[in-house]
């Protein structure tokens, strides 16, 4: 099984780790996808022509610069972590699964703590000190990934590559169900993607034809989107459920800035 999924693998430089300087490094990461079903903790630092990830259990992944597509760093705001993400040009190998989008986070909160949270009282003095601690938690998070993001971004120019770190625009989300369950869509400059939920959702804009609207009428509450894939011989990518409401501000503010051709 594992050598069908390692027959196509593109073969990766080696990692050129950088000596005699400070590296840009985030601790504490949780990576997905995970190792061996478990879930896979560590670090990550920014080196000379990629980055390494370390569990651990001393389990290793480098992420080579020249093979990422799109370098994805999304705040948390109203979610439970901070994240980065790379869509990679080519998959890797984690565990013994080829792998093409790679993610390091960090949860704000527990996520049985924030399910819990509903239960508490607005006035409950505990309550809102949780509440300002999270706060100040959130912010401190995104900056601290805000900045390893602005670091890597800057050992890439000294050496050489021209990746930018995307943050995706949360005021043209909209709802939709692109695999099982109905998760919260993004468009960043280059992507459209879901990167809370698994399994991700990312696809590169620059892949897509055009868009077709199923099932838009004046009584159905929800439509579909289908995303045409400019190689005809791959499957498009699929968003049912989307709500009625959206569809004039996905058609309007999102895909005519990027001039897709529309079908219903």
């Amino acid at each position: 099984m594992q050598d069908q999924e390692e027959a196509n693998l593109v073969k990766q430089e080696a990692l050129v780790r950088t000596k005699n300087e400070r590296v840009p490094r985030l601790a504490d990461l949780t990576m997905r996808p995970v190792f061996a079903g478990r879930k896979t903790q560590g670090n990550l630092e920014a080196h000379t022509n990629g980055l390494r990830f370390i569990s651990t259990r001393g389990e290793i992944v480098d992420i080579m610069y020249a093979n990422i597509k799109h370098a994805i760093f999304q705040p948390c705001e109203s979610e439970i972590m901070v994240l980065i993400h790379f869509h990679l040009k080519n998959p890797i190998m984690i565990g013994k699964k080829k792998q093409q989008d790679i993610q390091f986070f960090t949860e704000v909160v527990d996520a049985s703590q924030a399910v819990d949270v509903g239960r508490r009282s607005m006035y409950d003095p505990d309550e809102m000190d949780d509440e300002q601690r999270e706060r100040q938690l959130r912010k401190r998070l995104n900056e601290a990934f805000k900045d390893f993001c602005r670091k890597v971004e800057s050992v890439m120019r000294k050496n050489g590559y021209s990746v930018e770190f995307d943050i995706p625009y949360r005021d043209l989300g909209f709802l939709g169900n692109p695999h099982k369950e109905m998760v919260t869509i993004q468009p960043t400059l280059n992507c459209l993607c879901n990167l809370t939920e698994t399994p991700f959702f990312v696809v590169d804009l620059s892949n897509v034809d055009h868009v077709h609207f199923e099932r838009v009428t004046f009584m159905s509450k929800a439509f579909d989107m289908v995303l045409i894939n400019k190689d005809f011989t791959k499957q498009p990518w699929r968003v049912d459920m989307i709500p009625n409401e959206d569809k004039d501000s996905i058609q309007v503010r999102f895909y005519e800035a990027i001039r897709f051709d529309f079908a219903f």
